[in-house]
């Protein structure tokens, strides 16, 4: 019984989150971008990326879930040429509640606090505070539309995304298409119940305070990835653990600033008012590969089973 309530908080959170009939209670990833540039520079760094991701609902009643969970992402690289590698961690905390507001109407609201600096280090403007806000109304069972924001501090000011999106299957759930604008989209086709091909794009803004020294003031880098890529798909154990290689381009933009040097507000990825005095080269971007592994929990039992 114990574990027939989790299933339904599971299944409550996720039929009123998207149209999908499961929901990926963890993810890991781990990326490497290769030779990434500087700007007027020979010199090149390889960037590592790692995040790992659990979000686990509790039901309180037919309409209402709480969110929980955890965010963690690491990358490590060399903010300029031919200096020392450094380790930038995020840990972000999701709280938040999913309410059923009619039959075709719901709305997701989580707060996101986080931490993100140079090894987690505590001094300076380290902590910053965010919240989504995502309505979702739902045309049918395969077709869902999404309006919202998502709203952050950050090292270099106030960061504000209006959110646009949409969830489409296709009737013999051989296509599926999910997006949610600007951030991220993807475009899959399945082979089969186990294999399927797709391609994804995904846009990513974070800040990061650096640990100070002793000739430097305080600073910050603000980190915005751009990313396109395909990848292959496979699932094991009945399709419930599934591993993706993927491979594609990233534009690793990764700038430094002094922390007092910030900017009014940024929109997506306009920025206004921008005259900052950026403190290492420009960075260019490469290609990069990805492996990842996400447990999925179907809601809905297969044909055979």
């Amino acid at each position: 019984m114990k574990y027939y309530h989790t299933f339904i908080a599971l299944a409550l959170f996720a039929q009123s989150l998207i149209a999908q009939d499961y929901i990926d209670l963890v993810k890991i990833n781990y990326a490497s971008i290769l030779d990434a540039g500087y700007e007027g520079n020979d010199a090149t760094t390889d960037i590592s990326l790692f995040d790992a991701s659990i979000t686990y609902p509790i039901k309180l009643s037919e309409k209402t879930a709480i969110i929980t969970g955890v965010d963690y992402n690491q990358q490590g690289l060399k903010l300029f040429p031919n200096a020392a590698t450094v380790s930038l961690k995020n840990i972000t905390l999701k709280a938040g509640i999913n309410v059923k507001h009619s039959d075709t109407w719901s709305g997701t609201y989580v707060l996101l606090p986080k931490i993100a600096s140079q090894d987690l280090h505590t001094n300076g403007d380290h902590f910053f505070f965010g919240g989504l806000a995502l309505l979702k109304y739902q045309k049918n069972d395969r077709m869902q539309y999404r309006f919202g924001a998502y709203v952050s501090t950050e090292g270099f000011g106030t960061f504000m995304t209006p959110i646009l999106g949409m969830y489409y299957s296709s009737e013999d759930k051989k296509w599926e298409f999910t997006a949610t604008l600007p951030i991220n989209a993807d475009l899959n086709y399945s082979f089969n119940e186990v294999t399927s091909v797709g391609l994804g794009f995904q846009a990513l803004v974070r800040s990061y305070s650096l640990e100070r020294e002793d000739s430097l003031s305080e600073l910050y880098t603000q980190v915005s990835n751009i990313e396109f890529a395909t990848y292959f798909q496979h699932g094991f154990a009945d399709n419930s653990i599934l591993i993706r290689l993927q491979a594609g381009y990233s534009s690793a933009s990764y700038e430094v600033f002094d922390e007092g040097d910030t900017l009014p507000i940024k929109v997506s990825a306009f920025e206004f008012d921008d005259d900052r005095n950026l403190l290492n080269p420009e960075m260019t971007g490469n290609l990069f590969v990805r492996l990842g592994a996400t447990y999925r929990f179907y809601l809905k039992k297969k044909k055979g089973e």
